[in-house]
């Protein structure tokens, strides 16, 4: 304890003095919820400051491979960990096509089975599927068969060291604020801070963690980014133009009211924004950062927040919905993608949180570092049944 301790004094006293009081008056603040019932009061969680640990030295066949089946597409995570406190992970340098999508079509099917037969490393593996799949069950453009003859196929390229799940709404929450909190202590440089929960951005939903006393309350609603039908999926096949955009983007301002309705409203108190910065849909990256100029890695007020997105949305309105721009031409998918999640964002700025809110911004946190740190041990062990 009293090494951590030093740990932490030190980091301290390498602050400024003006952050040192406004983490300070960070800490007297509580969590106030109104029109949402039985969620707990904030209770501080310090996080503190650990030293990096060296990556570890492991051979391939040791690494444990994490399959995110994501919204917009499918990427694998390999993690590696001392047995006791830190885990190295690194992405995949390939992507595979979204798993909601590739199930609609034997032959796309079949060739992200064996992109994943010829790309994935030795050891245990777990594929995951989110928001993309989960809507799709939803709507009924996937069933039980489909997945399940999935399954079937996961077996047979990949044998016994393969399983597949979908996660729910919460466990991604979970999963994603679990991330979270480990990847804050093993960041160098990221001074200590006091987090009363997170908002984390997606290609078919969005999560938010808000911490208690006892647990942590989780919630994962529609985004609607990618959905099928949606202004990202018209822009991508070049049927979306600036005449249709002023209706397509009230229907994206309904769907965000319509979710946030039934999340907690007036919070306080600081919380990660994670994945709202630097945003990949797809492996390509939107027409620029909704918080461009604000910088990673720093506390940002409400307001701050919120004149950014709002800069940023009347930016681009400016550029495609005056009266010289061309009514016929394509929009741009980067443009509706970037568009889209400026709307939302700002919605959720404006329903969830009071202006008394303050928000550290990070690059995107994946929910399979989460889910890994949550069942390590049951994975370790699977590893060692193939090994």
């Amino acid at each position: 304890m009293a090494s951590f301790l030093s740990v932490g004094h030190a980091v301290k006293m390498l602050l400024p003095r003006k952050a040192q009081q406004g983490g300070a008056r960070r800490a007297q603040r509580k969590l106030e919820v109104q029109n949402f019932e039985n969620l707990p009061t904030l209770s501080q969680r310090d996080f503190g400051l650990l030293p990096p640990m060296p990556p570890l030295l492991l051979r391939q066949s040791e690494k444990i491979t994490l399959v995110d089946c994501g919204s917009g597409s499918t990427r694998a995570l390999f993690f590696q960990d001392d047995g006791k406190s830190h885990v190295s992970w690194e992405k995949s340098s390939w992507r595979g096509e979204a798993l909601a999508s590739a199930l609609q079509d034997e032959l796309r099917l079949e060739n992200l089975l064996r992109l994943l037969e010829q790309e994935l490393p030795d050891g245990a593996v777990l594929l995951g599927a989110t928001a993309g799949v989960r809507e799709a069950v939803q709507d009924g453009s996937l069933d039980g068969s489909s997945l399940q003859r999935f399954k079937d196929r996961v077996q047979d390229c990949l044998g016994p060291r393969a399983q597949f799940m979908v996660l729910s709404g919460q466990e991604e929450a979970r999963a994603e604020w679990e991330a979270l909190q480990h990847s804050l202590a093993f960041t160098p440089g990221l001074h200590a801070g006091l987090f009363a929960g997170m908002m984390s951005g997606g290609g078919m939903s969005c999560q938010l963690a808000v911490q208690g006393d006892a647990d942590v309350a989780l919630f994962s609603f529609r985004n609607g980014v990618l959905a099928p039908g949606g202004i990202a999926a018209a822009a991508g096949k070049n049927l979306l133009f600036a005449r249709d955009l002023p209706g397509k983007l009230e229907e994206v301002r309904a769907l965000a009211k319509e979710q946030l309705a039934r999340l907690p409203s007036a919070l306080e108190g600081s919380f990660a924004l994670v994945e709202w910065l630097g945003l990949y849909v797809a492996g390509e990256s939107t027409e620029r950062d909704l918080l461009m100029g604000l910088g990673y890695n720093r506390w940002l007020g409400h307001q701050e927040v919120l004149e950014a997105v709002n800069c940023h949305l009347g930016d681009m309105k400016r550029r495609f919905l005056h009266d010289d721009h061309p009514r016929s031409e394509p929009i741009p998918r980067r443009v509706a993608i970037s568009w889209t999640y400026g709307i939302i964002l700002q919605e959720i700025l404006k329903h969830c949180f009071e202006t008394s809110a303050s928000f550290y911004c990070l690059k995107g946190i994946n929910w399979s570092t989460g889910h890994y740190l949550q069942h390590r041990e049951g994975l370790r062990q699977n590893l060692l049944q193939i090994s």
